[in-house]
């Protein structure tokens, strides 16, 4: 009788089911027609152990290899350029420094402490400080790094010429407007001020062009292969939904 009570009484074993609680890390077992491994799921119950599908493994395993390997050859080309460019940039940055008399338009590029910044609105006054900074005020950083979302890369100097002509022309447009002369100076000078960087990076644009000519392409492609690779993840994500 009492082992008909015990028996009968049991709590019979839970079985597998995907998603589900499992005993031991490397474990595996079929459900199904599919094989699974008890693990950490990459994307659900990302702290527990459970029953993953063993394809959702090996599908994450190539995405994490393949999205190292594609950004790792990307920040070393971007290392590569700020390397290449910096050195040769001088006269670009000059010509771009961040000025509080300039109205800057949208998209404009500066630099400004260490780094370049691109304009998110028009502004006049307002630097590209801490308070300034963000998608939703007036600068954002401009072509960050990979590496460093706070690190912006050099603009080509093709694009920095001609920003520097139109800020020239309303520049003058608005010395000759101008009723004070303290701004009326202050608006001339500057003008004549860009005028000349604007020169000396003509006299200096080449070695800066080539190195855009040169890597910039390569980049483009790494960006490109990067955000291919990302894309996956999403795929990936859905086949390792313990619900499918």
């Amino acid at each position: 009788m009492a082992s008909f009570l015990i028996l009968g009484f049991a709590t019979p074993a839970t079985a597998a089911t995907s998603g589900g609680a499992c005993p031991k890390a490397g474990a595996s077992i079929k459900i199904g027609n599919s094989n699974y491994i008890c693990a950490k799921n990459p994307f659900f119950n990302t702290t527990k152990l459970t029953w993953v599908w063993d394809g959702c493994i090996e599908l994450n395993t190539d995405y994490q290899a393949g999205i190292r390997e594609a950004q790792t050859l990307l920040r070393a080309s971007e290392t590569n350029r700020f390397q290449q460019i910096e050195p040769v940039g001088t006269a670009l940055k000059d010509l771009i420094k961040w000025n509080a008399l300039i109205t800057y338009a949208r998209g404009n590029i500066v630099h400004y402490g260490s780094t370049y910044y691109s304009a998110t609105k028009a502004s006049t006054n307002k630097a590209p400080t801490a308070s300034n900074i963000g998608r939703t005020k007036f600068w954002v950083v401009s072509n960050p790094t990979s590496a460093n979302a706070k690190i912006g890369q050099m603009p080509s100097p093709t694009v920095v010429l001609a920003t520097a002509t139109r800020q020239i022309t309303a520049l003058t447009a608005a010395s000759v407007r101008s009723t004070v002369p303290a701004t009326k100076l202050k608006l001339n000078n500057l003008a004549a001020e860009l005028t000349t960087k604007r020169a000396a990076l003509e006299a200096n644009q080449a070695p800066i062009q080539s190195v855009v000519d040169s890597l910039d392409p390569l980049l483009t492609e790494l960006k490109s292969a990067v955000a291919l690779v990302s894309v996956t993840r999403g795929l990936i994500k859905d086949k390792c939904n313990p619900k499918y």
